[in-house]
């Protein structure tokens, strides 16, 4: 018996590729399991060309190269990872993936209210969140937390370093913050 899935077009986060060799090959392919949009600068064009994969929106400030069927070409002047989160958001996408060193708060915090924003990077994955956030994670796994300077509450995890956190133990741990709506989370992609 095989199971289907049905894929409603923009329901899946749109994986958007800032740089190829930032995310190793296993962790690629179990993103691409659900066959996101794969929204990218032109030039990841021959990076990504050259090993097979497939991709959907290729922004370009100058003409493209066009490899691939049905590719949407999409003109910039200004900022690549700006211009291709606003079209998401436009396109009514509800979450990306974005394959991305720069990892901080202000580089995104004005899209998090319109989209689900997760940063993927060197082994890790790094997404947003808002006071109350709870999640279930093993003992002893560790997070990095940055709070931009905010007094942050914990329950469930202890402080081990510099924006560093570790779960006391098998369970739920909690964040708590009043001065900022949202925070940034590490954890090692498992």
């Amino acid at each position: 018996m095989s199971s289907h899935h049905i894929v409603r077009e923009n329901q899946e986060p749109a994986l958007l590729i800032e740089d190829l060799f930032l995310i190793g090959e296993e962790d690629l392919g179990q993103l691409l399991e659900w066959s996101p949009t794969i929204v990218i600068e032109n030039n990841m064009v021959d990076p990504l060309d050259a090993r097979g994969y497939k991709f959907d929106i290729v922004f370009a400030q100058t003409q493209a190269n066009q490899t691939q069927e049905n590719l949407k070409v999409i003109p910039y002047t200004d900022n690549f990872l700006n211009s291709a989160i606003e079209y998401l958001v436009e396109h009514q996408y509800k979450a990306v993936n974005v394959v991305t060193d720069q990892i901080s708060l202000a580089r995104y915090q004005r899209y998090l209210d319109l989209i689900n924003v997760v940063l993927l990077a060197q082994g890790m994955r790094y997404y947003f969140v808002t006071t109350g956030f709870t999640k279930w994670k093993a003992g002893g796994e560790q997070l990095k937390i940055d709070s931009q300077g905010e007094e942050i509450t914990t329950e469930g995890l202890r402080k081990i370093g510099e924006n560093l956190y570790e779960t006391e133990e098998d369970g739920l741990f909690t964040l708590g913050f009043s001065k900022s709506k949202y925070i940034l989370i590490g954890e090692t992609i498992s």
